[in-house]
């Protein structure tokens, strides 16, 4: 009797050996049978600090090349493919790079690039350019004066209890003076100085007053984007103008418009 519970001892402690290195093991076999399982990839390896970590890279040469039924690890990326496809078809091809883990197949990475776009989510985070840190898709402005630009005060006033909220932004003078956002230029006015109002979409539009001049691209009804002068600071030592952001009929301060984007 000795020996028979000896035996089972020593057979449930040999199958717990067993089970053990399995399930130590199975992180590693289950990504490498994923590789197996899915010749789709253009590329997918074991990361060789954390082998239970997955890698894949794939191509779309066009919309046509999205699969059907998106399942498992396609839904992470495919409705953001679809959507690039849609909005900026000239971003054709696109590349897809998603990392996760192995067994629970949580996603730690996933990104897409075109000729021009380059996004990214992490783990629990949403999508993001991975060049401005703005969120994707959605409004990314930009400072108004760009590398020369001083750190932005902003001046509050109040004319006949209705307060205005005008973003003021210094530099040197004759400095170029750009668009916060992509837009339609809808007025030229001038009065000691030229201002200039934009359309940006969704209900957003910006005034820019204090300009000295206006650049060959500042004309009413013509296309600006941010990478494109409109116009000039007057020629002083430090200049300034201001620029007040309407959305939604309502005035908008600058630190609070500029890091909703990037929050």
């Amino acid at each position: 009797m000795r020996t028979l519970f000896l035996s089972l001892f020593l057979a449930a402690l040999a199958l717990l050996i067993i089970a053990f290195f399995v399930k130590k093991s199975k992180p590693e076999q289950d990504a490498q049978s994923y590789a197996r399982q899915n010749p789709q990839c253009n590329e997918i390896k074991i990361h060789s600090e954390k082998n239970d970590l997955a890698e894949c890279f794939l191509n779309f040469e066009s919309a046509l090349d999205f699969p059907v039924n998106p399942q498992d690890v396609d839904t992470l990326y495919i409705s953001m493919v679809k959507f690039i496809s849609e909005r900026f078809p000239s971003e054709f091809p696109l590349r897809v790079k998603y990392i996760f883990s192995f067994p629970n197949r949580a996603v730690e990475f996933a990104g897409i690039s075109g000729k021009s776009i380059n996004i990214a989510k992490n783990k629990n985070s949403e999508w993001r350019d991975k060049n401005s840190g703005c969120k994707f898709p959605g409004i990314c402005p930009v400072m108004p004066l760009k590398g020369s630009a001083i750190p932005q005060k902003f001046a509050k006033e109040d004319y006949k209890a209705e307060r205005i909220f005008r973003n003021k932004f210094s530099s040197i003078g004759e400095a170029p003076v750009n668009s916060i956002l992509p837009g339609k230029i809808l007025k030229i006015e001038e009065d000691s100085l030229l201002s200039i109002t934009i359309y940006h979409g969704e209900n957003i539009y910006t005034t820019t007053s204090g300009l000295s001049s206006l650049s060959e691209y500042a004309q009413a009804g013509g296309i600006v984007t941010p990478d494109i002068a409109i116009g000039f600071l007057p020629p002083k030592d430090t200049a300034f103008i201001f620029v007040e952001i309407r959305r939604n009929g309502k005035y908008e301060l600058w630190d609070r418009f500029y890091a909703e984007s990037r929050e």
